[in-house]
């Protein structure tokens, strides 16, 4: 039950990871669009609060939230920070990706025996 738990988890967050980029990549599209305010998605806040309160973490959705800070009507994307962003994506999505795999390479043992 462990290893579908394990891999419930880690697909959540390859889930979110997937969204982030998504996210990232629409910021980096509009960087020249004045008065464009930058996208950002929380989930590891919602983990941390759910597991603090006792709640089931396999029900956390990862949400796409508005950065409203800075001068009204000014541009708020920083290419660095979404090109940061996306870097810190693709090493999470390699280590999440793994354990994913992980999880299929001990069911195929336990399948076939080897």
């Amino acid at each position: 039950m462990e290893l579908t738990k394990g891999s419930a988890f880690a697909h959540r967050v390859l889930d979110a990871l997937a969204l982030r980029s998504k996210v990232a990549m629409h910021n980096i599209a509009n960087q020249n669009t004045p008065g464009y305010k930058r996208y950002y998605v929380s989930f590891e806040e919602q983990l941390s609060a759910a597991s603090q309160k006792g709640k089931d973490i396999e029900t956390v959705r990862p949400e796409v939230h508005r950065d409203d800070t800075g001068r009204p009507g000014v541009n708020n994307v920083s290419v660095y920070d979404e090109i940061s962003m996306l870097e810190k994506v693709k090493l999470l999505h390699e280590i999440f990706t793994r354990k994913a795999g992980g999880h299929f390479s001990h069911m195929n043992k336990a399948i076939f025996g080897r």
